[in-house]
């Protein structure tokens, strides 16, 4: 079909700059050798003048001219950048550090970028954003379910406010009193007042992987890019019928006085994938998606007839009057993996941050058109890692390109939901589609874990790939070389740091009794849990069979960053480790005795430390 044939069209130009862009490139700081750059978010000076971007793989920023199509600059200032934040005035930025934990401090020329400071906030911070006055920011602190807040000048954390579970994009409100920060894992919208550091209300929405957020220009309304897990296994017909998941706009009142309404992005057949960025034009009545797994941006428009919000879940897929109205609703092709984007001032051009094409692309909202690429840097042929990458992020892989594998698989981790891929075997005994749901595991060192599943029945890594995209994504097997590609991926997907370790990297006091529990008969924790990777890669039956189980017993799952990985148990029965601990899967259900209080508290210590 002509949407496909554009698809590929755009990726081959992605993947491969010209050699005539790569000469131009040449001249200036931006010089297109090195690394990946990955560029992950963005922000724009007050002017349009320039723009800084978040180069995740490289990490680095570059300090781009939008209007010449030139980088100026690039620093490298920590590990894994995840977004960016500049100044009214264009002289001070800063960059969150995914793995790194800081806060970098950028100082700001016409065409240079210096390192002024760092300030560590936390594990794993993802947005970022600059008050109006530039004194102080504000970073979404992803595993600590944190907003703090820095002084730019003392270089110092002043405030800390819990939001949320998985805090990651931020805005302010058009008079800078209050920060709408989107839960990632949360499924809710948390507006705080900043005057007091205080959350003023949580606003739940039916959505997952909450990605960019915007505000109204009136201040009335939270936007932000998502997804629905709608809960019905992954056959054929469930997914054509956008039952399985939908991508879609989530809406909000930021009063709290409407209930959150949605837009469905998905055409029946020819869906969206991996809603991420997002962002408002033309006085809020210009809409920008970017759908990283399906490679493009959709653009809708309030007209003289209004988008078709939805209250709740919404349609599961989008109003079939919008496919016809081109006044409402455009797709546009690019290639890659778009993330964030943002408008510029005169409100019809857009700059979109393009993961994969290692580039900064700008498109024509008036002719819905890719008007001009922008290279940050990167090599002229994809490295087998980077190949699987894309093909771990392309939602054309799927049937009608509903998800990709990083739509569960969030980052290579986990999004906390559960879904029935079908991948078990298991027999309905009970009619009820939700008995084979299986929560979504991490895939963070996932090579070294097998046997795979939750039952343990796939013993090769290769396979699992080839299950997956067949039956999970009910979509066409993999190639040899992809399945070689996308393995060479998985391997290079780790945890970051422990922020349950102390400062030299060991066990706290209440962690090391904790430890001497687990490997004690009174816990028997380590029967199952051991060897480096703490799993012993064996079926046991923990008690937790069903009657549709084809495959009895589960395979116990490594405890390597186990702070991370709630909801827990093969179906996320349990909401935190004190829940799993003193449920279904407490010490005296698996051989070993009851424990007091203190001895529970110890092993959680000792738990979060892996």
């Amino acid at each position: 079909m002509p949407h496909r044939r554009k698809f590929f069209a755009a990726m081959t130009f992605a993947l491969m700059f010209s050699l005539a862009d790569r000469r131009a490139m040449a001249d200036g700081p931006g010089d297109l050798a090195g690394p990946d750059r990955s560029p992950i978010a963005l922000a724009l000076t007050s002017d349009g003048g320039r723009l800084l971007v978040a180069n995740q793989t490289a990490g680095s920023v570059s300090w781009v001219d939008p209007k010449l199509g030139k980088v100026l600059a690039e620093l490298k200032t920590g590990d894994r950048p995840s977004g960016v934040a500049v100044s009214q005035d264009g002289k001070v930025g800063a960059v969150a550090h995914w793995y790194g934990y800081d806060l970098a401090i950028l100082d700001l020329s016409a065409d240079r970028v210096t390192l002024a400071g760092r300030v560590e906030v936390g594990p794993e911070p993802r947005g970022v954003v600059i008050s109006a006055d530039g004194r102080l920011a504000y970073v979404a602190v992803g595993a600590s379910n944190e907003v703090v807040r820095v002084d730019l000048a003392g270089r110092k954390v002043t405030g800390r406010v819990e939001v949320g579970r998985e805090p990651r994009g931020l805005a302010f409100t058009p008079d800078g009193s209050r920060l709408v920060v989107g839960n990632a894992r949360g499924k809710s919208v948390a507006v705080v007042d900043l005057g007091r550091l205080a959350v003023e209300r949580t606003l739940p929405v039916e959505a997952d992987n909450l990605r960019q957020v915007a505000v109204s220009p009136d201040g009335r309304y939270a936007y932000v890019a998502a997804m629905n897990n709608r809960g019905f296994a992954t056959t054929l017909p469930n997914i054509d019928k956008g039952w399985v998941l939908g991508q879609r706009v989530v809406r909000v009142a930021l009063d709290g006085s409407e209930p959150a309404e949605s837009l469905s992005l998905d055409p029946l057949g020819d869906a969206a994938g991996d809603a991420h960025g997002f962002a408002l034009a033309d006085g809020g009545k210009l809409l920008a998606v970017a759908c990283g797994g399906t490679h493009e941006v959709m653009l809708f428009a309030e007209g003289q007839k209004p988008l078709p919000w939805r209250a709740g879940v919404g349609r599961d897929v989008i109003e079939a009057g919008l496919l016809k109205d081109r006044a409402r609703f455009r797709r546009v092709q690019l290639g890659g993996r778009p993330t964030e984007i943002a408008f510029a001032p005169d409100g019809k051009t857009l700059y979109v941050a393009n993961y994969l094409s290692n580039a900064i692309q700008v498109v024509d909202a008036g002719s819905a058109s890719l008007s001009r690429t922008i290279p940050l840097g990167g090599p002229e042929t994809p490295s087998l890692v980077r190949r699987g990458e894309a093909l771990f992020h392309d939602a054309y892989r799927s049937a009608n390109h509903w998800y990709s594998c990083n739509t569960c698989h969030s980052d290579g981790h986990t999004n906390g939901l559960d879904f029935d891929t079908r991948n078990d075997g298991w027999q309905d005994l009970s009619s009820s589609h939700l008995r084979s749901r299986k929560k979504v595991p991490t895939l963070r060192r996932v090579a070294l874990t097998g046997p795979w599943t939750w039952h343990g029945w796939q013993s090769g890594l290769d396979d699992a790939m080839v299950e997956s995209f067949t039956k999970s994504m009910q979509g066409k097997a993999p190639t040899r070389d992809e399945v070689q590609a996308l393995v060479a991926y998985l391997g290079t997907l780790e945890f970051p740091r422990n922020p349950h370790r102390e400062a030299d990297g060991g066990l706290g006091p209440a962690a090391r009794r904790g430890e001497a529990l687990f490997r004690s008969s009174k816990t028997n924790c380590s029967s199952c849990h051991s060897g480096p990777e703490f799993t012993d890669g064996k079926r046991h039956d923990v008690g937790l069979n069903e009657p549709g189980d084809v495959y009895k017993g589960h395979n116990p799952p490594s405890l390597r960053g186990v702070y991370d990985k709630d909801p827990y148990l093969h179906d996320g029965r349990a909401r935190t480790l004190r829940d799993a601990l003193t449920g279904d899967h407490a010490p005296e259900n698996l051989g070993g005795e009851p424990i007091s209080v203190a001895e529970l508290d110890d092993l959680i210590a000792y738990l979060k430390s892996l």
